[in-house]
């Protein structure tokens, strides 16, 4: 690690990149589709609500990391941490791609 101090330029950058970050997160785990067929649906919603509620429990900067990370992968973490919830929710990748047609 270096001690380069970050302008308020960016600073102000990263504050906005992880806000997005997070705003998308939420909104993720929120749209998650939870299979309304499943005797496990009760279960999987409360999964993602247990996700939701412990997010403002991880650490701004872990947030910060995970966002330039995102951002590093070109959206590629966040479609994986999509990929994740789905599973939660019950719901297999092809069976979203099946809702969306």
């Amino acid at each position: 690690m270096t001690d380069v101090e970050m302008t308020d330029d960016e600073v102000a950058a990263q504050i906005a990149r992880a806000d997005c970050f997070i705003e998308r997160l939420r909104d993720a785990i929120t749209t998650t589709v939870v299979n309304p067929g499943s005797l496990c649906a009760d279960a999987q919603r409360r999964g993602l609500q247990r996700i939701a509620a412990t997010l403002d429990a991880v650490p701004y900067v872990t947030m910060c990391n995970l966002a330039n990370l995102n951002a590093a992968m070109r959206g590629g973490l966040l479609d994986v941490i999509k990929v994740g919830l789905l599973a939660v929710g019950g719901v297999t990748a092809r069976d979203s791609q099946d809702d969306r047609r």
